[in-house]
């Protein structure tokens, strides 16, 4: 029996309520040791899932890489077909404005 255990005799308590006492808080209370030990699995966790963010930080930052190069070449491609656009309705419009002049300058 502990020391705690002889003051709670001393002060009252029964050996049975002592007894009983003492076998809720072995079950229930945490010790020192219990803390420390868990506080030492929490920077596990920590450490691993600090590992494992930067990894994801990594991945994303390779995906976004490799969008805003495709993003890149579609723009670029996109800019190639409205360049020709404009070429075509440019070509459309000289020949039009020349259809027009030459039907009233031969009347």
């Amino acid at each position: 029996m502990t020391n705690a255990a002889f003051k709670l005799e001393d002060s009252g308590f029964s050996r049975e309520q002592v007894d009983a006492l003492s076998e809720f808080m072995d079950g229930s209370v945490a010790t020192k040791a219990d803390i420390a030990e868990l506080s030492g699995e929490i920077k596990e966790v920590r450490s691993e899932l600090s590992g494992e963010i930067k990894e994801v930080r990594g991945e994303l930052k390779a995906q976004g890489e490799r969008l805003d190069g495709k993003i890149t070449a579609e723009i670029a491609g996109l800019n190639g077909r409205i360049n020709l656009v404009y070429w075509m309705l440019g070509v459309s419009v000289a020949g039009i404005v020349s259809l027009v002049i030459k039907a009233f300058t031969t009347s």
